[in-house]
C-alpha cells in the first residue's frame, strides 16, 4: 500500500461495543483493540449458553460476533469452515488500551505469534484471567493448540500431557521487572506453559508511538498515539477524567496536543449527557454511610470484579468500620498478580472466604497455600457478622446459604441493568435478600408480579467512561484534524457539540484512508 495510511473499523462503530480498529500504513498493520461485542453476542448467548468450543470460530463467523477476516488461529478453523475467501490483514501487533473483555477478549482467537502491546498492569491482568478461567476470551496470554477429533468438524485441546500452553509474546509499554517474567512465564496447575515472552516497548516497535497512562474503572488503561505517514493517530481506548487518576489523563490530553494528530479515536459511550459524573470520592461517601448505618449484620459489598479502584474504595471503608473486607478465591489471584507489575501490596488489608469446594482448581490452591493465615472460615463469619463485609455478587450469593445470616446490608455498587437477562438477575438478587432479611442499598425493586423492575439509586458508582462534558473538553484541549467517535450508540451527537471535523458515518469493513 506504499505510504497509504488506512483505518478500518470492524467494531465499536454506532453502537457501545466490543472495539476492533485495524490500522494500517507502508508495511505495517496492527489491531487497536479487538474485544467482544457483548450487545450482539448477548442476542443469541448468555450465562449457560455459550459459542461450543468444539467449533472453533465457526460459531463466532456464522452470527457475525467477528469480522471475516483470514487472520484467525488454523487451529480454531474447523476443516467444514473455509474462510479462503476472506480478505487477509496484515497483522503485526494488537495493541490493547486495558483488560476488559470488550477491548480483549477475541484476542485468543488470533495467532499466538502476532504480539501484543500493552501496559504492564494490563498485561498482568490478561495473564491472571487465563489461569482463572476457561472459556476462549481467557485465552489471550496463553492457550492449548486444538487439535482435529475423529470426526474434522470439531476440534478439542491436545492431551495435556503432551500438549503444552503456548504462550504469546507481550510488547510492555513500560519497564519489566523480573517478577513479572517469572510470573508471565509460569501457570498454576499441571500443565506445562512454553512462554511467549517479553518485551520493552521501546526498541521493539519498529515505527514511533507513545503510550499514556489513563483514569478508567480498571487499572492498566492506556491511550496510544502511533505516528504514521499521514500524521499521528491517537487512541483513546476507555478514559475518563473523574476518577482517581484523573490527572493522569489530563496529562494525556496535554501530550497528545502536543502531537497535533491526523486523528483522533475516542470513546463516546456518555455523549448522550444522559448521566451526571459521579466522582470516586462521591461513592465512597455514600457507600460508607450505607456500611456505617449496619450496626450488628453482615455487610455484602457488589462491584464489576475487575474495578479495582472500587475495591480500594471499600478497603477505606472497611478500615473506617471496623470491618474486614472479604474477597473471593480469582480476586485474590488477580490482585497478587498485580503486584507483579505494580508493586502495591493490595492483599495485605484483605481476607478471602473460604469457600465450601470439594475440588480445587490450580490457582485456587496458590492462594490458599501462599494466603493461608487470611482465609476466613464460614463459621467465623456467622459468629461475628458485624465484623466483615464480604465481596459478593450476585453469582456468589449462594454462599449465604453456608452461613445463613439473620439481617445486613447489601451494598450494590456497580452499573445499572442494561438488557432484559440483567434485569431478571436483579429480581432473582432481590429474592436472596429476602430470605435473609437484608436491607438493599444502591438499588431496589419496584412493582410486583410482571411488572416488578430494578431501580437503581445515584451516588453509589461512578462511571469508567468520560461524561459529555468531559469528551467535549478532551476533543478541543487536544484539537485533532478528525474525531472518529466509537464505543458510542449516538456518533452523530458530536458533530454539533466540537469544532473538530467528525467522521460519524463509519461502516464496518470499509477502508478509511487518512
Amino acid at each position: 500500500m506504499g505510504k497509504s495510511t488506512t483505518l478500518t473499523f470492524y467494531g465499536g462503530v454506532g453502537e457501545i461495543g466490543g472495539n476492533m480498529i485495524h490500522l494500517q500504513f507502508g508495511e505495517y498493520g496492527m489491531f487497536l483493540d479487538f474485544g467482544i461485542n457483548f450487545k450482539r453476542s448477548s442476542m443469541f448467548f448468555d450465562e449457560f449458553l455459550k459459542p461450543r468450543s468444539n467449533r472453533g470460530v465457526s460459531d463466532f463467523l456464522a452470527l457475525g460476533m467477528v469480522p471475516k477476516i483470514r487472520n484467525y488461529r488454523p487451529d480454531l478453523v474447523p476443516a467444514d469452515v473455509d474462510i479462503s475467501s476472506f480478505p487477509k490483514l496484515k497483522l503485526d501487533f494488537v495493541f490493547v488500551s486495558h483488560a476488559h473483555m470488550d477491548h480483549a477478549g477475541n484476542i485468543g482467537l488470533l495467532p499466538m505469534g502476532i504480539p501484543v502491546v500493552a501496559s504492564p498492569v494490563t498485561a498482568t491482568i490478561l495473564k491472571a484471567i487465563k489461569d482463572t478461567g476457561t472459556q476462549m476470551e481467557s485465552e489471550v496470554a496463553y492457550s492449548a493448540e486444538r487439535k482435529p477429533k475423529d470426526d474434522p468438524r470439531t476440534i478439542e485441546p491436545g492431551n495435556w500431557k503432551n500438549t503444552p500452553f503456548t504462550g504469546r509474546k507481550f510488547i510492555i509499554a513500560g519497564k519489566i521487572d523480573s517478577e513479572l517474567e517469572t510470573f508471565c512465564s509460569t501457570c498454576p496447575g499441571s500443565r506445562e506453559l512454553v512462554p511467549g515472552g517479553l518485551a520493552e516497548a521501546q526498541g521493539e516497535l519498529p515505527f514511533k508511538g507513545h503510550a499514556f497512562e489513563v483514569d478508567h474503572s480498571i487499572y492498566g488503561a492506556t491511550a496510544y498515539a502511533i505516528e504514521t505517514p499521514a500524521g499521528w493517530v491517537v487512541y483513546t481506548g476507555d478514559l475518563r477524567l473523574h476518577g482517581a487518576k484523573g490527572a493522569s489523563t489530563a496529562a494525556f490530553v496535554k501530550a497528545a496536543a502536543g502531537l497535533e494528530p491526523a486523528v483522533l479515536i475516542i470513546e463516546g459511550t456518555r455523549i448522550d449527557g444522559t448521566e451526571r459524573s459521579v466522582t470516586e470520592e462521591a461513592v465512597y461517601k455514600t457507600c460508607r454511610d450505607a456500611v456505617l448505618s449496619e450496626k450488628n449484620g453482615l455487610v455484602i459489598a457488589d462491584f464489576s470484579a475487575r474495578n479495582f479502584e472500587r475495591l480500594d474504595t471499600f478497603i477505606r471503608i472497611a478500615k473506617e468500620s471496623d470491618r474486614e473486607l472479604v474477597v473471593m478465591y480469582k480476586d485474590a489471584y488477580l490482585l497478587e498478580a498485580i503486584k507483579f507489575a505494580d508493586n502495591i501490596d493490595r492483599m495485605k488489608d484483605l481476607r478471602i472466604f473460604n469457600v465450601l469446594k470439594s475440588r480445587t482448581k490450580g490457582f485456587e490452591d496458590s492462594v490458599m497455600d501462599k494466603f493461608e493465615d487470611q482465609l476466613v472460615d464460614l463459621e467465623e463469619i456467622k459468629e461475628n457478622p458485624k465484623g466483615f463485609i464480604l465481596c459478593f455478587s450476585f453469582f456468589d450469593m449462594k454462599h449465604l446459604l453456608d452461613i445463613m445470616p439473620d439481617g445486613g446490608t447489601y451494598v450494590y455498587s456497580s452499573s445499572e441493568a442494561y438488557t432484559e437477562e440483567q434485569a431478571i438477575d436483579f429480581l432473582k438478587l432481590w429474592n436472596w435478600l429476602k430470605v435473609f432479611n437484608f436491607k438493599a442499598k444502591g438499588f431496589r425493586v419496584v412493582g410486583s408480579g410482571d411488572d416488578a423492575r430494578p431501580e437503581f439509586d445515584r451516588g453509589y458508582h461512578a462511571s469508567g467512561h468520560a461524561s459529555s462534558e468531559e469528551l467535549i473538553k478532551i476533543i478541543e484541549d487536544i484539537a485533532p484534524k478528525k474525531v472518529i467517535p466509537v464505543h458510542t450508540d449516538h456518533p452523530e451527537m458530536f458533530e454539533d457539540l466540537v469544532s473538530a471535523k467528525v467522521e460519524k458515518k463509519l461502516e464496518k469493513g470499509r477502508d478509511y484512508p487518512i
